[in-house]
């Protein structure tokens, strides 16, 4: 069972997700370079992104098209992500 798309018939989301793939960059803040990751899936609340085997993700961090980003879900590679309100 994926953690992304339950098997149940009932979705949760407050949002509609749209499927894309775009490039965008995981930034840590803590000085290291923004990491590369895919967006996968977007909404207006949050994302799945494909952030690949190597390394770690913090909690909360810039996504590089300025959204504030905090992890809700891991799972294979792959991470979704809330939006942070400002």
């Amino acid at each position: 069972m994926s953690l992304f798309r339950p098997n149940s018939p009932i979705d949760r989301r407050r949002s509609e997700r749209h499927d894309v793939q775009y490039l965008a960059q995981i930034d840590a803040g803590s000085g290291a370079t923004p990491r590369s990751c895919i967006i996968c899936d977007i909404s207006n609340g949050g994302a799945k992104l494909t952030i690949g085997p190597q390394g770690e993700v913090p909690e909360e961090f810039t996504l590089l098209f300025r959204r504030r980003c905090r992890v809700v879900r891991r799972s294979d590679g792959q991470i979704g992500v809330q939006f942070v309100q400002s």
